[in-house]
Parts: structure tokens; C-alpha cells; sequence
């Protein structure tokens, strides 16, 4: 919705999603935000979903300033009946206190819980809930709760303390605990006995040496340093990047017959597929918005186009026919059974082995794929304080029409050998008024202020914009 400019559905989203709060702090594991959907009683979630809605407000703050939003009305799901509606900064608050009392051994690190984004891991022993954590759930709510406090700026500050003060701690563990020889690893056991990390090459548990989703996330959200993002794209790039995309793991989990000793589904599976660690579109599509972060607009254009259905098997030869209008949100690998995958592991990185399509038209996959198009590749996206301009292209000319707070923009992209970031930008001739947006990975690119862009043009025409890209970025 934020990519086709409409940040009112956005508003009603919100809303109505806050509706179907738990009164614990908590949603359930779909939300259950539909009207005909809500009910009482307190259901399980992964131990992510809390950070999504936070998250979400957060982004919305931050594209709108529209803090009414926080005296917005809406209901709970007590344990015995729907409950009347409170302000949406109450539902915030409570979701904080709810989160913070679902922590690990360390209190800097949420616990797992009943899962995070992979909901194939969930636990196999209920022990693991309190005693495992989830660097890939630390990271989100690092990104969720800055997001929500930039979002707020000034407003509600013992609030913004609040969340400025667990991201600082969250930030710290992370780096005390979970980034162990230099590379993330996909969880760990922390007791008060120490650490034990999993998914990494220490881990002596699983058979799992790296994972995706922590390492994508962290770049994807610029929370690594340079060199360590450099580092982790080496690891992605040897381990993890397979024909069909990025794969979650980086071998098959341990099968054992059907018996279960970390992770429930992906240990009982009896097929190779998403459920036990292949490609997983929505992580890829992650993947590729990191490699935006760096810069690599050549990779990313390569990468989104493996979830593609049409032009598939000219960059994968070994994908199989599949229906070309649909969605797909992950791929099956063409092992007969568990046994035959973990003999021939190998042979999912072979570009000529059978790749076939996944679960179909099954989530919100295509809408991150407009965004991602609209806001990673193209660089467009409005804030409160103006319009952003931050392209990451392939080389050569380009030219697109959007939706942008509130007008019709055409935009004309010359796009130069010399890698991202936004050397200037006209309009009619004439030079924009434009300030830095830095990146930390690459070249950044620009912000045009409120005042600038609402004197360009007339405001019931469509507004040209001509982009030059690369060749001295501003701000360099």
C-alpha cells in the first residue's frame, strides 16, 4: 500500500490489526484481525509477531507524521470477551511490556518461544522456548522498536526512552552473544551455564553450520558494519546461494525417521522443500533488498527475477515448468525422499538439478515485490519530510511512473557505471533543491524537502523528474 501511495489503507491496516490485540500485549499467530475473526481467549504466536505491528506503526509514522493515529481507537481480545477499545499508544505500551517479559537467560534477548519467521522451527522440546534464542527475532526487534521510535520523534518521549533503551541493550547482546567469530549464528541456547550457538560452524547440535535469515536481515537493515556485511555476503555467497535462490540452511536438517530433537516440522518432514530449509521467496526477496543495501544492482535485478516464474529457466536450467501467473513462495528440490536428499545434499547446488515451484499464491508475497521494486530498485518513497530519491539500477536509461505523495510522478533515470547514488536531479531544466541521504554501505541518495517538492510543477499535472545516477553522488 505504501508502494501505490496510499497511506490511508495503510491507517486502516493499522488499526484494524491493533484491534485484534491480545490484552496480554500479544497477537495471535494470524493475527486474527478480521472482524468475523476476532474472539476471546489468549492464542499462541512466534516469538516475532509481537515486533510486527510495532514495526508497522513505526514506518507509518515516519512516512506521514500522522500521530493522531495514536488516538485512534481500538478494541482487545480478553480471556473471557472482546473488550471495549483504548487509544492505539495504550496497545503500543502494552505490547512493549509484553515483549519485555518474554525474555531469554539474559534479559537483553527476547526468548524464542513457540518460533520465529521460519515456522518450521518450532520447538521440539518446551524447554527451548525460555532457553533458545532466535538472532534473526533480536535483530527484528532492534529494527522494529528504532523504527517506532524515529516514527514517534518527540512525541511520547518516556515512551521513545523506553524503546531507545531495550534496542541499546538488545544491540549489545547481540554482539556479545550471538555474533560468535565473526558470523551471526541462527540461534542459540542461553542458560545461566553460557552460550551454545546453533546454526554456525561451532554448532555441534544440529549439522547446521550457516543460516540466512539472521545474515540477510542484518545487512538488509544496516545493522552490521561494513566489514562484518562484507563478511557475511562471503558466507552467503559460498554456503547459502543456490540456482533457485537463497537457500535457509545451508545442508538439509537432520532427518532421524520421523523423530524430533530441536525442530518440529523440519525434522519430521518427509519431503526436501521450504518446510526444512530450500528457498523460501519471502527470505530471498530480503536477500534481495541487502544486496540494494550494498549496492549490487546488477545481483538484485539477477536475483529478483529467480522469483519470476516467466524467463526462469534461462537463470536456473534446472527449473521445472510451472504456472506462469501465480506466486510462488518457495521451491521444492527434486529429491526422491529425506534419505536421497541427505546423500546427494550437494546436488541442490547444481544448476541443472530439478528445481520446482513451491506453496503457491499463499501470502503477501507480490505486495513486497512491488515494494521492493518501487522503493529498493527505484528509490522512491515518501517521508514527513519529503520525498526520497535513492535508485540502485543497472547501468543504462530507465523510466518510470508512480504514485508519490499525492501526485502523478514520472520519473527518467540516467544511470551511470559508477554504482548508486544520486548525482542530481532536474525538472524542467531547472536544478532541485535536494539533501544527502547516506547509506552505510554504498552512496546514498537524496531527499527532497516538503516545501521543495510541493513547489514543483503544478500540482494537478503529472511532475517529470530527470535523475542522474552515479558519477559523483551528492554528498561524496
Amino acid at each position: 500500500m505504501t508502494a501505490i501511495d496510499r497511506p490511508d489503507l495503510v491507517r486502516d491496516v493499522l488499526l484494524t490489526v491493533f484491534a485484534g490485540q491480545q490484552d496480554d500485549g500479544d497477537w495471535p499467530q494470524w493475527f486474527q484481525y478480521l472482524e468475523d475473526d476476532r474472539a476471546p481467549g489468549h492464542r499462541e504466536s512466534h516469538g516475532d509477531v509481537v515486533y510486527w505491528p510495532l514495526r508497522a506503526l513505526g514506518e507509518y509514522l515516519d512516512a506521514t507524521g500522522d500521530l493522531a493515529i495514536l488516538d485512534g481507537p481500538a478494541g482487545w481480545a480478553g480471556r473471557e470477551a472482546l473488550l471495549p477499545p483504548s487509544p492505539v499508544r495504550d496497545h503500543v505500551w502494552r505490547a512493549v511490556d509484553h515483549l519485555l517479559g518474554a525474555r531469554s537467560a539474559d534479559p537483553r534477548l527476547p526468548a524464542y518461544g513457540h518460533g520465529d519467521w521460519n515456522d518450521s522451527l518450532q520447538p521440539a522440546d518446551p524447554r527451548l522456548a525460555s532457553e533458545m534464542v532466535s538472532t534473526w527475532t533480536a535483530g527484528l526487534e532492534v529494527a522494529a522498536l528504532t523504527a517506532l521510535a524515529d516514527g514517534l520523534g518527540d512525541a511520547e518521549p518516556d515512551l521513545v526512552a523506553r524503546l531507545r533503551g531495550v534496542v541499546h541493550d538488545t544491540e549489545r547482546a547481540i554482539r556479545d552473544l550471538l555474533l560468535v567469530d565473526g558470523e551471526l549464528c541462527g540461534y542459540a541456547l542461553v542458560t545461566d551455564e553460557g552460550v551454545r550457538p546453533l546454526v554456525h560452524p561451532r554448532d555441534d547440535r544440529t549439522g547446521l553450520r550457516h543460516g540466512a535469515l539472521q545474515m540477510i536481515h542484518a545487512i538488509a537493515d544496516e545493522q552490521l558494519a561494513p566489514d562484518e556485511a562484507a563478511r557475511h555476503l562471503r558466507i552467503i555467497d559460498e554456503h547459502l546461494d543456490g540456482p533457485a535462490g537463497i537457500y535457509l540452511f545451508d545442508r538439509p536438517v537432520a532427518y532421524h525417521g520421523g523423530e524430533t530433537r530441536t525442530f518440529l516440522r523440519a525434522e519430521a518432514a518427509s519431503f526436501w522443500g521450504r518446510e526444512i530449509g530450500l528457498m523460501y521467496t519471502h527470505a530471498h526477496i530480503r536477500w534481495v533488498e541487502a544486496l540494494l543495501r550494498l549496492g549490487l544492482a546488477e545481483r538484485a535485478w539477477r536475483a529478483l527475477g529467480v522469483v519470476v516464474p516467466d524467463g526462469l529457466s534461462a537463470l536456473a536450467p534446472g527449473a521445472r515448468p510451472r504456472q506462469s501467473n501465480t506466486y510462488y513462495s518457495s521451491v521444492d528440490a527434486a529429491f526422491r525422499d529425506r534419505a536421497d536428499a541427505e546423500e546427494r545434499a550437494d546436488a541442490m547446488f547444481d544448476p541443472a538439478f530439478g528445481f520446482e515451484g513451491g506453496w503457491r499464491v499463499y501470502s503477501s508475497g507480490p505486495g513486497l515485490i512491488l515494494r521492493l521494486v518501487v522503493e529498493g530498485f527505484l528509490g522512491l518513497r515518501a517521508t514527513r519530510e519529503g520525498v526520497v530519491v535513492d535508485p540502485v539500477l543497472p547501468a543504462g536509461e530507465l523510466e518510470a511512473t508512480v504514485s508519490l505523495a499525492g501526485r502523478r510522478l514520472r520519473v527518467r533515470y540516467d544511470v551511470g557505471s559508477a554504482g548508486p547514488g544520486v548525482s542530481a536531479i532536474t525538472c524542467d531544466g531547472e536544478a532541485v533543491d535536494t539533501v544527502p541521504v547516506p547509506r552505510r554501505y554504498r552512496p546514498g541518495g537524496v531527499r527532497i524537502p516538503t516545501a521543495v517538492w510541493e513547489s514543483l510543477g503544478h500540482v494537478e499535472a503529472e511532475l517529470v523528474l530527470d535523475v542522474r545516477v552515479g558519477a559523483g553522488a551528492a554528498g561524496d
